[in-house]
Protein backbone atom coordinates (compact mmCIF):
# COMPACT_ATOMS: atom_id res chain seq x y z
CA UNK A 1 0.00 0.00 0.00
CA UNK A 2 1.37 3.45 -0.62
CA UNK A 3 1.17 6.59 1.60
CA UNK A 4 1.74 10.26 0.65
CA UNK A 5 3.26 12.59 3.46
CA UNK A 6 2.09 15.94 2.30
CA UNK A 7 3.47 19.45 3.54
CA UNK A 8 1.27 22.00 1.85
CA UNK A 9 2.39 25.33 0.78
CA UNK A 10 3.05 28.37 2.40
CA UNK A 11 5.98 30.57 1.18
CA UNK A 12 4.92 29.84 -2.38
CA UNK A 13 1.51 31.42 -1.67
CA UNK A 14 3.03 34.49 -2.04
CA UNK A 15 4.27 33.96 -5.34
CA UNK A 16 8.14 34.51 -4.15
CA UNK A 17 11.03 31.92 -2.87
CA UNK A 18 14.85 32.60 -1.68
CA UNK A 19 17.47 30.28 -0.44
CA UNK A 20 16.29 31.33 3.28
CA UNK A 21 12.64 29.97 2.60
CA UNK A 22 13.81 26.47 1.17
CA UNK A 23 14.67 23.71 3.70
CA UNK A 24 13.09 19.76 3.81
CA UNK A 25 10.22 18.85 5.52
CA UNK A 26 12.35 17.11 8.15
CA UNK A 27 8.87 16.06 10.18
CA UNK A 28 7.71 14.34 7.25
CA UNK A 29 10.89 12.44 6.85
CA UNK A 30 10.84 10.92 10.28
CA UNK A 31 6.99 9.76 9.89
CA UNK A 32 7.95 8.38 6.29
CA UNK A 33 11.42 6.74 7.30
CA UNK A 34 9.59 5.11 10.36
CA UNK A 35 6.79 4.36 8.41
CA UNK A 36 9.14 2.58 5.79
CA UNK A 37 11.21 0.77 8.71
CA UNK A 38 8.20 -0.90 10.47
CA UNK A 39 6.00 -1.89 7.50
CA UNK A 40 5.80 -2.59 3.84
CA UNK A 41 4.13 0.75 2.64
CA UNK A 42 5.34 2.64 0.60
CA UNK A 43 6.41 6.11 1.23
CA UNK A 44 6.16 9.82 -0.88
CA UNK A 45 6.66 13.04 0.49
CA UNK A 46 4.80 16.18 -1.52
CA UNK A 47 6.55 19.65 -0.87
CA UNK A 48 3.45 22.64 -1.43
CA UNK A 49 6.74 24.37 -1.23
CA UNK A 50 8.31 23.09 -4.43
CA UNK A 51 5.19 24.28 -6.41
CA UNK A 52 5.74 27.14 -8.62
CA UNK A 53 3.09 30.02 -9.45
CA UNK A 54 3.68 31.18 -12.96
CA UNK A 55 3.94 34.71 -11.33
CA UNK A 56 6.68 33.25 -8.67
CA UNK A 57 9.82 35.03 -8.87
CA UNK A 58 12.44 32.88 -8.07
CA UNK A 59 14.91 34.81 -6.27
CA UNK A 60 14.82 38.29 -4.71
CA UNK A 61 18.07 39.79 -3.39
CA UNK A 62 19.65 37.75 -1.15
CA UNK A 63 19.89 40.49 0.94
CA UNK A 64 16.00 41.00 1.58
CA UNK A 65 14.56 40.57 4.28
CA UNK A 66 11.92 37.17 4.16
CA UNK A 67 9.25 39.45 6.40
CA UNK A 68 9.70 42.04 4.31
CA UNK A 69 8.96 40.31 1.22
CA UNK A 70 6.03 37.85 2.04
CA UNK A 71 4.33 41.46 3.96
CA UNK A 72 3.89 42.86 0.51
CA UNK A 73 2.94 40.01 -0.96
CA UNK A 74 0.03 39.33 1.26
CA UNK A 75 -2.68 40.19 -1.40
CA UNK A 76 -1.22 37.37 -3.87
CA UNK A 77 -1.56 35.28 -0.84
CA UNK A 78 -5.31 36.31 -0.35
CA UNK A 79 -5.84 35.77 -3.79
CA UNK A 80 -4.81 32.24 -4.52
CA UNK A 81 -6.73 31.21 -1.73
CA UNK A 82 -9.88 32.72 -2.69
CA UNK A 83 -9.46 31.04 -5.80
CA UNK A 84 -9.69 27.23 -5.21
CA UNK A 85 -9.92 26.35 -8.94
CA UNK A 86 -6.59 28.29 -9.59
CA UNK A 87 -4.05 26.37 -12.10
CA UNK A 88 -1.73 26.62 -8.96
CA UNK A 89 -4.00 24.02 -6.71
CA UNK A 90 -4.10 21.55 -10.32
CA UNK A 91 -0.36 21.23 -10.10
CA UNK A 92 -0.31 19.68 -5.87
CA UNK A 93 -2.91 17.94 -7.09
CA UNK A 94 -1.55 15.86 -9.85
CA UNK A 95 1.93 15.71 -7.72
CA UNK A 96 0.11 13.78 -5.09
CA UNK A 97 -2.24 11.93 -7.41
CA UNK A 98 0.28 10.89 -9.71
CA UNK A 99 1.77 8.59 -6.54
CA UNK A 100 -0.99 6.54 -6.48
CA UNK A 101 -1.51 6.77 -2.67
CA UNK A 102 -3.57 5.30 -0.47
CA UNK A 103 -3.98 7.27 2.23
CA UNK A 104 -2.40 11.01 2.32
CA UNK A 105 -1.12 12.21 5.95
CA UNK A 106 -1.31 16.37 5.17
CA UNK A 107 0.74 18.03 8.36
CA UNK A 108 -0.85 21.12 9.28
CA UNK A 109 -0.02 24.53 11.47
CA UNK A 110 -2.84 27.31 11.85
CA UNK A 111 -1.35 29.64 9.21
CA UNK A 112 -2.16 26.04 6.89
CA UNK A 113 -5.83 25.69 7.77
CA UNK A 114 -7.60 27.01 4.39
CA UNK A 115 -5.02 25.57 2.51
CA UNK A 116 -5.46 22.46 3.55
CA UNK A 117 -9.26 22.42 3.56
CA UNK A 118 -8.63 23.18 -0.48
CA UNK A 119 -6.41 20.27 -0.80
CA UNK A 120 -9.03 18.03 0.68
CA UNK A 121 -11.70 18.71 -0.98
CA UNK A 122 -9.74 17.83 -3.67
CA UNK A 123 -8.20 14.43 -2.56
CA UNK A 124 -12.15 13.91 -1.90
CA UNK A 125 -12.91 13.98 -5.40
CA UNK A 126 -10.40 10.75 -5.99
CA UNK A 127 -11.91 9.08 -2.45
CA UNK A 128 -8.98 9.26 -1.20
CA UNK A 129 -8.56 9.23 3.08
CA UNK A 130 -6.53 11.83 4.70
CA UNK A 131 -5.23 12.02 8.07
CA UNK A 132 -4.34 15.36 9.58
CA UNK A 133 -0.98 16.43 11.53
CA UNK A 134 1.00 18.55 13.40
CA UNK A 135 0.22 21.72 16.05
CA UNK A 136 -3.00 22.68 14.76
CA UNK A 137 -4.92 19.20 14.54
CA UNK A 138 -3.26 18.40 17.98
CA UNK A 139 -5.08 21.37 19.66
CA UNK A 140 -8.23 21.34 17.89
CA UNK A 141 -8.61 17.80 16.26
CA UNK A 142 -12.73 18.28 16.22
CA UNK A 143 -12.28 21.74 15.10
CA UNK A 144 -9.77 20.40 12.06
CA UNK A 145 -12.12 17.84 10.93
CA UNK A 146 -15.20 19.31 10.67
CA UNK A 147 -13.16 22.08 9.10
CA UNK A 148 -10.96 20.64 6.44
CA UNK A 149 -13.87 17.59 5.58
CA UNK A 150 -10.09 15.26 6.77
CA UNK A 151 -10.90 11.81 7.80
CA UNK A 152 -8.91 11.59 10.56
CA UNK A 153 -6.43 13.35 12.64
CA UNK A 154 -2.35 12.75 14.32
CA UNK A 155 -2.62 14.09 17.66
CA UNK A 156 0.46 15.13 19.04
CA UNK A 157 3.85 13.13 18.49
CA UNK A 158 3.51 11.38 15.31
CA UNK A 159 5.63 8.27 14.66
CA UNK A 160 3.82 5.61 16.26
CA UNK A 161 0.40 6.83 16.05
CA UNK A 162 0.95 6.86 12.26
CA UNK A 163 1.98 3.42 12.45
CA UNK A 164 -0.92 1.85 14.70
CA UNK A 165 -3.36 3.54 12.07
CA UNK A 166 -1.63 2.18 9.06
CA UNK A 167 -2.01 -1.33 11.08
CA UNK A 168 -5.95 -0.05 11.42
CA UNK A 169 -5.72 1.09 7.80
CA UNK A 170 -5.30 -2.44 6.84
CA UNK A 171 -7.63 -3.96 8.99
CA UNK A 172 -5.56 -5.88 11.57
CA UNK A 173 -6.42 -3.64 14.37
CA UNK A 174 -9.89 -1.28 14.85
CA UNK A 175 -9.49 2.74 14.52
CA UNK A 176 -11.03 2.72 18.21
CA UNK A 177 -7.47 0.87 19.96
CA UNK A 178 -5.20 3.69 17.62
CA UNK A 179 -3.75 6.08 20.42
CA UNK A 180 -3.45 9.92 19.57
CA UNK A 181 -6.28 9.80 17.12
CA UNK A 182 -9.02 11.44 16.28
CA UNK A 183 -11.62 9.72 13.66
CA UNK A 184 -15.05 9.99 12.23
CA UNK A 185 -17.39 7.50 13.55
CA UNK A 186 -21.45 8.36 11.44
CA UNK A 187 -21.72 12.09 12.36
CA UNK A 188 -19.47 12.17 15.63
CA UNK A 189 -16.07 12.91 15.67
CA UNK A 190 -14.14 10.47 17.82
CA UNK A 191 -11.00 11.47 20.22
CA UNK A 192 -9.44 8.18 21.65
CA UNK A 193 -6.86 8.99 24.72
CA UNK A 194 -3.60 10.29 23.99
CA UNK A 195 -0.52 8.24 23.63
CA UNK A 196 2.56 8.59 25.87
CA UNK A 197 5.62 10.95 24.34
CA UNK A 198 8.65 8.49 22.91
CA UNK A 199 10.95 8.53 26.17
CA UNK A 200 13.86 6.81 24.09
CA UNK A 201 14.05 9.22 20.83
CA UNK A 202 17.47 7.07 19.82
CA UNK A 203 14.74 3.89 18.81
CA UNK A 204 13.73 6.60 16.09
CA UNK A 205 15.55 6.21 12.72
CA UNK A 206 17.53 8.78 10.97
CA UNK A 207 15.61 10.02 8.80
CA UNK A 208 16.03 8.89 5.08
CA UNK A 209 16.79 11.89 3.05
CA UNK A 210 16.64 9.88 -0.28
CA UNK A 211 13.06 10.48 0.29
CA UNK A 212 13.34 13.95 -1.32
CA UNK A 213 15.00 15.53 -3.68
CA UNK A 214 18.09 17.69 -1.98
CA UNK A 215 18.77 19.62 -5.02
CA UNK A 216 15.37 21.78 -3.99
CA UNK A 217 16.44 22.55 -0.93
CA UNK A 218 19.33 25.03 0.63
CA UNK A 219 21.34 23.45 3.17
CA UNK A 220 20.64 20.47 5.65
CA UNK A 221 18.17 20.04 8.77
CA UNK A 222 18.63 17.88 12.02
CA UNK A 223 16.81 17.56 15.20
CA UNK A 224 19.17 16.59 18.20
CA UNK A 225 16.33 17.13 21.01
CA UNK A 226 12.24 17.55 21.51
CA UNK A 227 10.44 19.12 23.67
CA UNK A 228 11.49 22.48 25.95
CA UNK A 229 11.24 23.29 29.66
CA UNK A 230 10.80 26.90 29.49
CA UNK A 231 7.07 28.12 29.84
CA UNK A 232 6.89 30.92 27.49
CA UNK A 233 3.27 31.97 26.91
CA UNK A 234 3.58 32.59 23.05
CA UNK A 235 4.88 29.14 22.42
CA UNK A 236 2.70 25.94 21.12
CA UNK A 237 5.85 23.52 20.89
CA UNK A 238 4.62 21.68 23.89
CA UNK A 239 2.03 20.90 22.94
CA UNK A 240 3.24 18.23 20.52
CA UNK A 241 6.50 17.87 22.50
CA UNK A 242 6.23 18.16 25.68
CA UNK A 243 7.92 20.31 28.27
CA UNK A 244 10.47 18.03 28.86
CA UNK A 245 13.52 18.35 27.27
CA UNK A 246 14.27 14.31 25.33
CA UNK A 247 17.93 14.70 23.93
CA UNK A 248 19.37 11.96 21.49
CA UNK A 249 22.60 10.49 22.31
CA UNK A 250 25.42 12.30 21.39
CA UNK A 251 26.94 8.98 18.82
CA UNK A 252 23.50 9.17 17.37
CA UNK A 253 23.46 12.28 16.34
CA UNK A 254 27.35 12.13 14.87
CA UNK A 255 26.20 9.10 13.09
CA UNK A 256 23.88 11.25 11.20
CA UNK A 257 26.03 13.79 10.73
CA UNK A 258 28.94 11.56 9.31
CA UNK A 259 25.52 10.36 6.65
CA UNK A 260 25.12 13.72 5.84
CA UNK A 261 28.43 14.18 5.40
CA UNK A 262 28.84 10.96 2.73
CA UNK A 263 25.83 12.74 0.89
CA UNK A 264 27.47 15.94 0.55
CA UNK A 265 30.70 14.46 -0.39
CA UNK A 266 28.72 12.46 -3.28
CA UNK A 267 27.23 15.40 -4.52
CA UNK A 268 30.23 16.78 -4.88
CA UNK A 269 32.11 14.12 -6.94
CA UNK A 270 28.93 13.66 -9.16
CA UNK A 271 28.80 17.79 -9.85
CA UNK A 272 32.47 18.08 -10.63
CA UNK A 273 31.95 14.75 -12.97
CA UNK A 274 28.90 16.50 -14.78
CA UNK A 275 30.27 20.23 -15.48
CA UNK A 276 26.77 20.74 -17.34
CA UNK A 277 25.19 19.63 -13.54
CA UNK A 278 23.57 21.94 -11.08
CA UNK A 279 24.63 22.00 -7.57
CA UNK A 280 22.96 18.89 -6.76
CA UNK A 281 23.14 19.61 -3.14
CA UNK A 282 22.35 23.51 -2.62
CA UNK A 283 24.29 25.02 0.16
CA UNK A 284 25.87 21.26 0.90
CA UNK A 285 28.40 22.31 3.92
CA UNK A 286 25.23 24.16 6.09
CA UNK A 287 23.70 22.73 8.82
CA UNK A 288 20.88 23.95 10.02
CA UNK A 289 19.68 22.57 13.78
CA UNK A 290 15.66 22.68 14.60
CA UNK A 291 15.69 21.96 17.96
CA UNK A 292 13.78 24.48 20.36
CA UNK A 293 16.85 25.78 22.35
CA UNK A 294 19.79 23.75 21.15
CA UNK A 295 21.71 24.75 24.28
CA UNK A 296 19.02 23.36 26.83
CA UNK A 297 21.41 21.76 28.64
CA UNK A 298 24.91 23.01 28.64
CA UNK A 299 26.81 19.85 29.45
CA UNK A 300 25.20 17.87 26.98
CA UNK A 301 25.79 20.95 24.21
CA UNK A 302 29.79 20.62 24.94
CA UNK A 303 29.81 17.02 24.67
CA UNK A 304 28.34 17.15 21.61
CA UNK A 305 30.28 19.47 20.34
CA UNK A 306 33.28 18.30 21.34
CA UNK A 307 31.98 15.14 19.06
CA UNK A 308 31.45 17.19 16.11
CA UNK A 309 35.25 18.81 16.37
CA UNK A 310 37.05 15.07 16.81
CA UNK A 311 34.99 13.75 14.07
CA UNK A 312 35.90 16.62 11.77
CA UNK A 313 32.35 17.43 11.55
CA UNK A 314 33.29 21.02 11.77
CA UNK A 315 33.57 20.92 7.81
CA UNK A 316 29.84 22.17 7.95
CA UNK A 317 28.48 25.59 8.79
CA UNK A 318 25.80 25.11 11.47
CA UNK A 319 23.08 27.12 13.02
CA UNK A 320 20.47 26.80 15.31
CA UNK A 321 18.66 28.64 17.83
CA UNK A 322 19.68 29.41 21.73
CA UNK A 323 18.63 31.18 24.62
CA UNK A 324 20.62 34.20 25.47
CA UNK A 325 20.45 33.13 29.22
CA UNK A 326 22.39 29.88 28.68
CA UNK A 327 25.11 31.38 26.80
CA UNK A 328 28.97 31.81 28.54
CA UNK A 329 32.14 32.31 26.78
CA UNK A 330 33.22 28.86 27.35
CA UNK A 331 30.28 27.32 25.70
CA UNK A 332 30.46 29.93 22.81
CA UNK A 333 34.07 29.44 21.90
CA UNK A 334 33.61 25.87 21.54
CA UNK A 335 30.42 26.33 19.34
CA UNK A 336 33.00 28.67 17.22
CA UNK A 337 35.26 25.32 17.07
CA UNK A 338 32.97 23.31 15.74
CA UNK A 339 32.02 26.03 13.20
CA UNK A 340 28.87 27.84 14.42
CA UNK A 341 28.43 30.72 12.15
CA UNK A 342 25.03 32.23 12.76
CA UNK A 343 22.91 31.53 15.95
CA UNK A 344 18.87 32.83 16.33
CA UNK A 345 18.25 34.18 19.81
CA UNK A 346 13.84 34.26 20.55
CA UNK A 347 14.67 37.88 22.57
CA UNK A 348 11.06 39.02 21.51
CA UNK A 349 10.51 42.35 23.54
CA UNK A 350 13.00 44.65 25.12
CA UNK A 351 10.13 45.84 27.82
CA UNK A 352 10.34 43.89 31.23
CA UNK A 353 7.23 44.55 31.70
CA UNK A 354 6.51 42.64 28.49
CA UNK A 355 8.67 40.24 29.06
CA UNK A 356 7.76 39.13 32.84
CA UNK A 357 3.93 38.88 31.28
CA UNK A 358 4.89 36.37 28.71
CA UNK A 359 7.29 34.47 30.81
CA UNK A 360 10.12 34.86 28.99
CA UNK A 361 12.54 34.44 31.64
CA UNK A 362 14.95 36.58 30.57
CA UNK A 363 16.42 40.03 30.96
CA UNK A 364 17.64 42.48 28.73
CA UNK A 365 21.39 42.45 30.42
CA UNK A 366 21.38 38.72 29.20
CA UNK A 367 20.68 39.68 25.89
CA UNK A 368 23.48 42.66 25.40
CA UNK A 369 25.92 40.06 27.16
CA UNK A 370 24.98 37.20 25.01
CA UNK A 371 25.33 39.12 22.05
CA UNK A 372 28.37 40.66 22.75
CA UNK A 373 29.81 37.27 23.70
CA UNK A 374 28.86 36.09 20.37
CA UNK A 375 30.54 39.13 18.13
CA UNK A 376 33.66 38.80 20.35
CA UNK A 377 33.97 35.38 19.25
CA UNK A 378 32.95 35.64 15.84
CA UNK A 379 28.95 33.86 15.64
CA UNK A 380 26.96 35.87 13.60
CA UNK A 381 23.74 36.62 15.67
CA UNK A 382 20.06 36.57 14.11
CA UNK A 383 17.46 37.88 17.20
CA UNK A 384 13.49 37.88 16.87
CA UNK A 385 11.45 39.96 18.27
CA UNK A 386 7.97 40.42 17.78
CA UNK A 387 5.26 43.30 18.22
CA UNK A 388 1.40 42.82 19.27
CA UNK A 389 1.45 41.16 22.67
CA UNK A 390 -1.57 41.87 25.52
CA UNK A 391 -0.82 44.74 27.19
CA UNK A 392 1.86 46.34 24.67
CA UNK A 393 2.13 49.99 24.32
CA UNK A 394 3.70 52.38 22.24
CA UNK A 395 6.49 52.58 25.21
CA UNK A 396 6.71 49.21 25.37
CA UNK A 397 7.92 48.80 21.56
CA UNK A 398 10.33 51.25 22.00
CA UNK A 399 12.04 50.05 23.95
CA UNK A 400 12.56 47.09 21.84
CA UNK A 401 14.03 49.68 19.79
CA UNK A 402 16.39 50.71 22.18
CA UNK A 403 17.48 47.27 22.96
CA UNK A 404 18.47 46.43 19.67
CA UNK A 405 20.31 49.68 19.29
CA UNK A 406 22.41 48.64 22.06
CA UNK A 407 22.76 45.11 21.90
CA UNK A 408 23.57 45.20 18.07
CA UNK A 409 22.64 41.95 16.83
CA UNK A 410 24.08 41.63 13.47
CA UNK A 411 20.48 41.18 11.68
CA UNK A 412 16.75 41.50 13.69
CA UNK A 413 13.79 39.80 12.39
CA UNK A 414 10.44 41.31 13.09
CA UNK A 415 7.53 39.11 13.56
CA UNK A 416 3.99 39.88 14.38
CA UNK A 417 1.90 37.93 17.60
CA UNK A 418 0.47 34.80 16.79
CA UNK A 419 -1.98 34.06 19.23
CA UNK A 420 -1.73 29.66 18.30
CA UNK A 421 -4.11 27.54 19.77
CA UNK A 422 -3.28 26.14 22.60
CA UNK A 423 -1.02 28.65 24.43
CA UNK A 424 -1.72 31.31 26.62
CA UNK A 425 -1.52 34.16 24.55
CA UNK A 426 -4.57 32.84 22.41
CA UNK A 427 -6.94 32.12 25.48
CA UNK A 428 -6.44 36.07 26.21
CA UNK A 429 -6.65 37.47 22.85
CA UNK A 430 -9.14 35.49 20.95
CA UNK A 431 -12.42 34.99 22.44
CA UNK A 432 -14.35 33.64 19.64
CA UNK A 433 -15.01 29.74 19.68
CA UNK A 434 -12.18 28.43 17.59
CA UNK A 435 -15.27 26.32 15.11
CA UNK A 436 -16.45 30.25 14.58
CA UNK A 437 -13.06 31.27 13.06
CA UNK A 438 -12.16 30.90 9.54
CA UNK A 439 -9.84 32.83 7.59
CA UNK A 440 -6.71 31.05 9.28
CA UNK A 441 -4.20 32.10 7.05
CA UNK A 442 -4.43 35.30 9.32
CA UNK A 443 -2.46 32.96 12.14
CA UNK A 444 0.88 33.62 10.32
CA UNK A 445 4.02 36.26 11.35
CA UNK A 446 4.86 38.32 8.88
CA UNK A 447 1.46 40.57 8.52
CA UNK A 448 -2.82 40.39 8.90
CA UNK A 449 -3.04 41.08 12.49
CA UNK A 450 -5.98 38.90 14.69
CA UNK A 451 -6.23 41.13 17.83
CA UNK A 452 -5.37 44.90 16.92
CA UNK A 453 -9.11 45.69 18.77
CA UNK A 454 -7.45 44.26 21.93
CA UNK A 455 -4.18 46.50 21.77
CA UNK A 456 -5.81 49.93 21.24
CA UNK A 457 -3.54 50.82 18.10
CA UNK A 458 -3.66 48.92 14.31
CA UNK A 459 -1.13 46.13 14.53
CA UNK A 460 -0.73 45.87 11.08
CA UNK A 461 0.50 49.79 10.73
CA UNK A 462 2.68 49.20 13.69
CA UNK A 463 4.24 46.08 12.80
CA UNK A 464 4.88 47.90 8.82
CA UNK A 465 6.67 50.47 10.84
CA UNK A 466 8.86 48.66 13.04
CA UNK A 467 9.84 46.60 9.84
CA UNK A 468 11.23 50.12 7.75
CA UNK A 469 12.96 50.52 11.19
CA UNK A 470 14.70 47.50 11.40
CA UNK A 471 15.41 48.10 7.74
CA UNK A 472 17.19 51.26 8.55
CA UNK A 473 18.70 49.34 11.04
CA UNK A 474 20.29 47.08 8.86
CA UNK A 475 21.25 49.84 6.32
CA UNK A 476 23.54 51.65 9.14
CA UNK A 477 25.32 48.18 9.72
CA UNK A 478 26.02 47.32 6.65
CA UNK A 479 28.48 49.94 6.10
CA UNK A 480 31.10 48.77 7.91
CA UNK A 481 29.98 44.86 8.46
CA UNK A 482 29.13 42.04 5.66
CA UNK A 483 26.28 40.58 4.63
CA UNK A 484 24.60 39.48 8.08
CA UNK A 485 23.27 35.97 6.68
CA UNK A 486 25.95 35.20 4.11
CA UNK A 487 26.13 31.73 5.63
CA UNK A 488 22.62 30.88 4.49
CA UNK A 489 22.28 32.54 1.40
CA UNK A 490 26.05 31.76 -0.46
CA UNK A 491 26.34 28.77 -2.31
CA UNK A 492 28.61 25.81 -0.98
CA UNK A 493 30.18 26.16 1.71
CA UNK A 494 34.46 25.97 1.84
CA UNK A 495 35.01 25.81 5.51
CA UNK A 496 36.83 22.52 5.62
CA UNK A 497 37.72 21.97 2.08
Amino acid sequence: MKLALVRPPFYSLFGVTTPKMKTYPLNLLYLGSYVRKNTNWEVSIIDGENVVREDTSPCFSTTSDPELIMNAQIPKMEALLNESENEFWDLIESEIISHKPDLVGITCNSGSMDTVRILVKRLKNHDIPVVLGGSHPTVLPQQSLIYTSADMAVIGEGEIALLDLLHAFEGTADFSEVRSLAWRRSDNVILNSRADLIPDLNALPAPDRSLIDRSQYYGDVMMTGRGCPFDCAYCASRNIWGKKARLRSVDSIIEELKDIRRRAEKSLVECKNDINDVDSAPGRWVVKILDDTFTVIKSRTMDLLDAIIDNGLNCFEYTGGVRADTLDRKLVQKMRQANFKRVTLGVESGSPRILKLIRKGESNEQVVKAVRILREEGIKSHAFFMIGFPEETQADIDLSKKLILRAQPDHVEINMVTPYPGTDIFSKIIKDDPKTIDRWYRWFHQGLATHSETLGYDLDEAYRNFLEFAKEYHASRKISSPDVDETLTKGASSAGH
